[in-house]
This record gives structure tokens, C-alpha cells and sequence, in this order.
């Protein structure tokens, strides 16, 4: 014995069913799009790089494998070494740039400077090295640039 509204009420449930189902998938594409995503990845490098300048001493040298961050941004038309990676030594700063877009960067407490840095391409990985030094000082002229002239 069938009532008329069993069968509206399967179809009611059917239909939040198929939202749920639509709803999830939306949510677990997303997540990968995420995981695969170079923001991901610019985040990463960029905090970890900062992260072991900050442990760093000077005369140390400093070489990691960057051969996911170098993919992705060949993948995303990024080539050249400059762009993918720059430190910024005036800011304390250590920047990646894996997209089209703009670069992240993140600053390193350490006060020292980053030199003679590269990307080493290799077959099977890509590293990038660098040099850790005691901060420079740079010489100001005087106010105005005036040097002392009267």
C-alpha cells in the first residue's frame, strides 16, 4: 500500500542528494586546483628559503633543490633565473615568482646579506645556491647630497 506522498518525498531526498554530490565534487576539485596551484608552491619556497637564511650564519652556503618551483614555472612562462627567484638584501627579503602574476615575498630576521646566489639545472634536479654574508654597510652622503660643502 502506496501513499501519494512516499514518491515526493524520494524525490525531494534525491534532489538534496544530488546537490550534496554536486557540492562535494566542487569542494574536492578545488582542493586540488589548490594543491597544484604555483601560489602553493611561491609560498612555500619563499617561507622556507627566509626561513634557513634565518638560521644561517655568515660564510655559510646555502644550496636547496628547487626543481618542483623551476617546472612549474616553466610550465607558467616563467624562464628566467632572475624572475623565478631575487633576494632582496636592502629589505632582508626573499622573493619567488612561479606565474605570471605577482611574486611573494617573505623577510628573514637574520641581518645579513645573500650573494653569488644561482640556479644549478641539472638532469635530475634543479638546486639553488647561495651565499650568506655579513650585512654591508652602505656609505650615506649627507643630507640633500650636499657633502659637506658650504
Amino acid at each position: 500500500m502506496k501513499k501519494k506522498g512516499d514518491l515526493s518525498i524520494t524525490l525531494e531526498n534525491a534532489g538534496y542528494l544530488i546537490l550534496l554530490i554536486v557540492f562535494l565534487a566542487l569542494i574536492f576539485f578545488g582542493v586540488l586546483d589548490k594543491k597544484e596551484s604555483s601560489a602553493t608552491y611561491t609560498d612555500y619556497y619563499a617561507k622556507e628559503t627566509a626561513r634557513l637564511i634565518n638560521y644561517a650564519r655568515p660564510g655559510d652556503v646555502i644550496t636547496i633543490d628547487i626543481h618542483d618551483a623551476t617546472k612549474i614555472a616553466k610550465k607558467n612562462g616563467v624562464t628566467s633565473d632572475s624572475e623565478i627567484v631575487s633576494f632582496e638584501n636592502s629589505e632582508n627579503a626573499v622573493c619567488f615568482k612561479l606565474s605570471l602574476g605577482r611574486k611573494t615575498c617573505y623577510r628573514y630576521f637574520n641581518n645579513v646579506d645573500i650573494v653569488n646566489w644561482k640556479i644549478e639545472r641539472g638532469i635530475p634536479i634543479n638546486l639553488l645556491s647561495f651565499e650568506v654574508i655579513e650585512k654591508q654597510k652602505i656609505e650615506e652622503d649627507d643630507i640633500g647630497g650636499q657633502n659637506g660643502l658650504a
